[in-house]
């Protein structure tokens, strides 16, 4: 096998792995807290918010860490740190302390987590040719995907045959699978860091952040991102109450919209996967594909009018199909176009920024917008187009000025 060939492989495979150890490792987690604390919702929301807290605090650290330090020795201690807190938490299942050790656990992994994102992110620039990018990230996509519908499905399964603490000694294998794949990765560049700087990690970051404002791009990039996360928020707050939407035409379409979503990522993957090489940088491409993914909800509500739930089905999967092609696109472009010694605090700014806008948006939508009409729909997908032309305008008046 080809080095380049095989540090793919490796990559995916240590990707895969991960994630269905991370959906196992919150569901067989959240089913334990409801099961046993079933009086007591307030664990559970505090199981859950206190990831996100956290991701706002060390992002940045992670980012900043990233470039200055190995990134492949921070992925592969991350995902055995990882394993070891999985192992750890199993021997707590069905004791008293149960519920506090799963909630410090979670913040741990949180943490690590905060750490690992960023670093698995810029490390593909080091791992994987420039041009191979984009056919890289439409796999990994389509494969993250696959195990999106199928991790819940393993869950289940695990947890009613071997208990939930089979199911997390299941997910401490899975994070050392995926530390040892990362430990056979072979640079198919040299990266140059800097030597014999002594800035703290707050100088790093704040470097991070003039970096951004010196490349005009790519900034715009990550406030159209950012943006664009508000109205996600949105839509992902709609989706739950489809079955409230349709509860008098159809049953069950909100299990079914998650499919044709699911469907539509895959296929959205395999379509970046042919035309990565041909969109490559292309700015104005990406923005039709986010403005397409704003049509898509925007003709959700003239769907309905037919009574037909194929119809109604049709925008969810080609809003699968858009988003995945702008992420695809979004993420390639950045992993080729930062410069690399900031790629890694580039990507924690713009996960920081999508995990502070993102609850903006839920609560937005919570109190100003009917969630029990299908026109909310509308809303979202209008906001979204707005932002894309607001972005096409921008692109280019940007590209006058080069």
């Amino acid at each position: 096998m080809k080095k380049l060939e095989k540090n793919e492989v490796l990559l995916w495979f240590g990707s895969w792995t991960s994630k269905i150890g991370n959906i196992v490792f919150d569901y067989a987690n959240s089913m334990s807290i409801v099961s046993s604390f079933s009086g007591k919702t307030w664990i559970l929301a505090l199981y859950q918010s206190s990831e996100t807290i956290i991701q706002i605090i060390f992002n940045l650290i992670g980012g900043a860490k990233a470039d200055k330090g190995s990134r492949k020795k921070i992925v592969i201690i991350t995902d055995i740190l990882a394993a070891i807190v999985c192992a750890v938490l199993s021997f707590f299942v069905d004791t008293g302390c149960m519920a506090e050790v799963m909630i410090c656990a979670n913040a741990i992994l949180a943490v690590i987590y905060a750490f690992n994102s960023p670093t698995y992110k810029s490390i593909i620039r080091e791992m994987v040719k420039k041009n191979r990018i984009g056919f890289y990230n439409s796999v990994s996509n389509a494969g993250g995907e696959l195990i999106g519908i199928a991790g819940p499905i393993i869950g289940v399964g695990l947890v009613q045959i071997v208990g939930t603490r089979g199911a997390l000694l299941f997910d401490a294998g899975t994070f050392l699978l995926s530390a040892v794949a990362e430990s056979l990765l072979e640079r198919v560049i040299e990266v140059s860091k800097p030597e014999n700087e002594k800035n703290n990690v707050i100088s790093d970051i704040m470097d991070g952040f003039k970096y951004l404002l010196r490349e005009k791009e790519i900034l715009f990039l990550v406030i159209l991102a950012a943006l664009v996360n508000f109205f996600l928020a949105g839509y992902n707050l709609l989706l739950p109450y489809t079955d409230v939407m349709f509860e008098n035409e159809f049953h069950n379409f909100y299990s079914k919209a998650l499919v044709m979503e699911a469907i539509g990522g895959v296929i959205g993957s395999a379509l970046c996967s042919k035309i990565a090489g041909k969109f490559k940088d292309d700015i104005r491409a990406l923005i039709l594909f986010l403005g397409g993914t704003g049509m898509t909800m925007f003709i959700e509500p003239a769907a309905s009018i037919l009574k037909n739930m194929y119809v109604c089905l049709v925008p969810f999967i080609l809003f699968g199909i858009m988003l995945t092609c702008f992420n695809i696109m979004f993420m390639s472009h950045v992993q080729t176009a930062v410069d690399e010694v900031y790629l890694g605090r580039v990507f924690s700014i713009i996960f920081t920024v999508a995990v502070l806008f993102m609850p903006l948006g839920s609560f937005a939508f919570s109190f100003f917008v009917n969630m029990r009409s299908v026109k909310s729909y509308a809303l979202v997908g209008g906001g979204i187009i707005m932002l894309s032309m607001i972005g096409l305008i921008v692109n280019k008046i940007n590209k006058k000025k080069m």
